[in-house]
């Protein structure tokens, strides 16, 4: 299920070197953004949940989950997976992240559904670890084909 419901075109793995929490947001909020499920001002949305927040999003050691509510410029469901060399401090107890979800859930029943399928797959440390280490696409996609 994950992986048919995932766009293909909203994974990559990062190359740079390391970004501040807001950059890494914005980075991987333009994958959505660029192919329509987003608008201009979602980026903005989390990075000012998160001011106004705290780093919510963050779910395990190595996982982060970034997302604002629908009204904040969701056009459709979406969720981007972005992999990042170097770990993204979003200032959580939990520690940073390199393995970003980026989700654009229109409503909140596609969000638990989204949050289920990848609980399916992130309760195993053995895949987080491997996200974490995958330097293709082709890595991350073959990881959640199982799931």
């Amino acid at each position: 299920m994950l992986y048919n419901l995932i766009d293909h075109d909203l994974i990559d793995v990062i190359h740079n070197q390391s970004y501040e929490w807001q950059e890494a947001v914005k980075t991987t909020t333009q994958y959505l953004e660029n192919k329509g499920y987003v608008s201009a001002d979602y980026a903005d949305a989390i990075i000012q949940s998160t001011y106004d927040n705290g780093p919510y999003y963050v779910l395990c050691p190595g996982i982060a989950m970034p997302h604002a509510r629908p009204e904040a410029g969701v056009l459709k469901t979406g969720l981007g997976i972005h992999i990042f060399p170097q770990p993204v401090d979003f200032g959580s107890d939990l520690g940073p992240a390199n393995v970003l979800f980026t989700l654009a859930a229109k409503d909140s029943d596609t969000h638990i559904e989204v949050i289920q399928a990848l609980s399916e797959m992130l309760i195993d440390e053995d895949n987080i670890t491997k996200l974490s280490e995958a330097t293709s696409k082709q890595e991350v996609l073959e990881l959640i084909k199982q799931y």
